[in-house]
């Protein structure tokens, strides 16, 4: 019986030690590789934010600004805070708080360091309600001439597109009036795409003391390369600018066209340009002898030329470039009136004469 007891136990432990070999024949133990020297190993490096971009999402709080501050189970220090002219708010037992260039986070962050020497674990919530700090117009040749609050980073191209954009009026230019007054925490830069010209820079006194220095330039930027998508013309508005687009100067096409008018010197127009854009010369026109009067820019006197535009077609003359302001005239023609006065007294005679029909 022992014998047959101690049999049973070997085969038992011999079973066990050829089922692990087997498990180890199936899962064999890796390699050792070597190490890789220091210069070829990756190095994972932290993922870098560009802080302009950032910086540019993030509106900043700036005087005229009114803040909706809770103070979680406060409510008599809860409520609504005007922003200052110098960028404090005040809040019920504690000193007048600087608030300005900072975001809602920060400025909750501030109170309930404040708050912590009167409260115990204070939970402060901020909340911008009205912007009222960053200011910019669009006034002139616009179809939506309007002023705007911003709330972040805006293109020139962009404010211009809430303005209902240039309308067909429009000149060559647009002309940007910076203004640092409104740019409280002086973050933006001024950016042109031609150089600036403006007053020279003034101080006046900061309520927290030192100077404050208050600069007024002017910049300009071509229309067409704006529209042309150019990215050097597409600038950032700065708070307080006045972006204004002047209307293009004008000529006038008069006399016996088809569409007497004043149109727009958006590009350079010829003397037959200007013709075409009035319709074209109409049955009683005189082509021989259009007059051109321009005007003297540097006084009253007026000079007139008379151009005919048989000699223009025909290459005999150059196409005259026109100038701002000047007048295109085509006079009637003497002969062509006649004849068509009297194939109105024609026809009207006709009309009289009786009228039979012959069977």
């Amino acid at each position: 019986m022992l014998r047959r007891i101690f049999s049973s136990l070997m085969l038992a432990v011999i079973a066990c030690l050829l089922f692990q070999d087997t498990a180890a024949a199936q899962n064999p133990a890796p390699a050792t590789q070597p190490l890789a020297p220091q210069s070829a190993r990756p190095q994972t490096l932290p993922t870098a934010i560009p802080t302009g971009s950032l910086s540019d999402q993030v509106y900043r709080i700036g005087p005229g600004d009114v803040l909706d501050v809770r103070v979680f189970n406060r409510p008599e220090l809860s409520g609504e805070r005007r922003v200052t002219e110098a960028g404090r708010i005040r809040l019920p037992f504690i000193e007048e708080l600087r608030v300005a260039c900072l975001t809602e986070a920060e400025i909750s962050q501030e109170i309930i360091a404040k708050y912590k020497k009167f409260l115990r674990d204070p939970q402060v919530d901020v909340f911008v309600k009205e912007y009222k700090s960053l200011p910019v117009a669009v006034i002139g040749a616009v179809n939506q001439p309007a002023r705007f609050q911003l709330q972040r980073r805006v293109r020139l191209l962009e404010l211009l597109s809430y303005a209902g954009g240039p309308s067909n009026r429009a000149g060559t230019f647009i002309h940007i009036i910076h203004s640092n007054d409104y740019d409280f925490c002086q973050s933006n830069p001024v950016i042109s795409a031609a150089p600036m010209e403006g007053k020279a820079a003034t101080e006046t006194n900061d309520p927290d003391g030192g100077k404050i220095s208050i600069l007024t330039a002017l910049s300009s930027v071509s229309l067409r390369d704006l529209l042309n998508g150019k990215l050097d013309s597409n600038v950032y508005i700065q708070p307080g600018d006045i972006v204004s687009v002047p209307e293009a100067d004008q000529i006038y096409v008069t006399g016996a066209v088809n569409r007497p008018g004043a149109y727009g010197l958006t590009t350079k127009i010829t003397l037959t340009q200007a013709i075409g854009l009035a319709g074209g010369i109409n049955m009683e026109g005189a082509k021989g002898r259009v007059r051109l009067v321009r005007q003297d820019p540097n006084s009253d006197k007026r000079t007139e030329t008379v151009y005919n535009l048989g000699d223009i077609t025909k290459r005999k003359i150059e196409d005259v470039i026109l100038m701002p302001n000047d007048i295109v005239e085509v006079p009637n023609s003497t002969l062509r009136a006649a004849s068509r006065n009297m194939l109105g007294v024609s026809i009207s005679m006709l009309s009289a004469l009786p009228y039979f029909i012959i069977r």
